[in-house]
């Protein structure tokens, strides 16, 4: 995870004015919180929010298309904060005109520029890795190298339609260019071990079975299988292989993200943005990070032991509004080269 240059103690500094401040300026409100993250995920950060600053959240569920939700409610929408998942989905509040800006001076400090937007933060980060078995000699890698011949038929991926790999390919094509992706993407599927199947979990899985020697998945799939929730045989799998750093040629890694923003009619905008402004404390990125598993993004922020131990992988400094932007000329791209077929 990129860390921006500053040190943990200023960052505990300014995070400790705050909320000497958010204490006395609470007066007991009340904010509302609509998340797509499910919520055993939310829920322990925001008891210690409340905890700290006596503001109560009152959280909403919304399982389906939150952008849909906040279109239906309109200017009556009586929420404060919007919580996703997914640069994609992220992205559309502020291209829906559904947020508003969140300047703030410690927002500002503690996400670096381009895990945040205007209207828009990044609260924790999934890397997008190559991922090999444990007896692999495969060192660090660059994205590009994944369409070199000498991987032919030994690559696993996931449908390439997927959100997590159109991501990708959209920071690909920033960073090259429509000729070169078209290229890569050529290169990749010629590389293939089979068809695109399955999930991140199942890229693993076939690994570790040995259906290939060289996989693509977030950090996020390989520390969850590995916390035994899917059960022994899964966990087993998944402590067969390792992920080894991987980059853009003279780039960081790929990361998709979890996000917030102010929505756009905040009834209670002050302390919507004491909320997030809380939320990148270190004390409370660990909480949130942990929760399922992803890397934090604030400076000082610890990770959770599984996280740890997968390494850290610096993000790169692409801005994810430009990732965002390109994704349908990504997808253009993957149905021209017919990717699954």
């Amino acid at each position: 995870m990129t860390r921006p240059c500053r040190t943990t103690a200023g960052l505990i500094a300014l995070a400790a004015a705050w909320l000497s401040l958010g204490v006395a300026a609470s007066h007991a409100e009340e904010i509302n919180l609509y998340s797509t993250r499910e919520p055993q995920l939310v829920e322990p950060v925001i008891a210690s929010f409340t905890a700290a600053t006596g503001i109560t959240v009152k959280l909403t569920y919304i399982a389906d298309n939150l952008v849909k939700h906040m279109k239906a409610e309109g200017g009556s929408s009586p929420a404060d904060v919007l919580m996703t998942i997914g640069l994609d989905k992220t992205s559309q509040f502020a291209a829906n005109g559904l947020s508003q800006p969140t300047a703030s001076a410690l927002l500002d400090s503690a996400i670096p520029p381009q895990l945040r937007g205007t209207e828009w933060i990044s609260l924790s980060v999934r890397p997008r890795v190559v991922v090999v078995r444990n007896d692999s000699p495969q060192g660090a890698i660059r994205y590009e190298d994944l369409a070199d011949p000498r991987f032919r038929g030994q690559l696993c991926i996931r449908s390439p339609l997927h959100q997590n790999n159109v991501a990708l390919i959209a920071a690909y094509l920033v960073h090259h260019g429509a000729d070169a992706t078209e290229a890569w993407l050529r290169g990749i599927k010629a590389n293939l071990a089979h068809a695109p199947e399955g999930k991140d979990n199942d890229v693993i899985r076939q690994l570790a079975e040995g259906r290939c020697s060289i996989g693509l998945a977030n950090t996020v799939a390989l520390a969850q299988l590995r916390d035994g929730r899917e059960g022994a045989e899964w966990t087993a799998w998944a402590n067969g292989v390792k992920t080894v750093p991987t980059t853009f040629a003279g780039g960081g890694a790929h990361v998709n993200l979890t996000g917030a923003a102010l929505a756009k009619h905040a009834p209670h905008r002050a302390a919507a943005l004491t909320f997030l402004e809380f939320l990148v404390t270190p004390a409370a990125q660990k909480i949130y990070a942990t929760a399922e598993l992803e890397y934090p993004v604030a400076a000082g922020a610890e990770s959770a032991p599984l996280v740890a131990a997968m390494g850290t992988f610096p993000s790169d400094t692409l801005a994810i509004d430009q990732i965002a932007a390109s994704q349908t000329a990504a997808i253009a791209l993957i149905k021209k080269v017919g990717f699954e077929k």
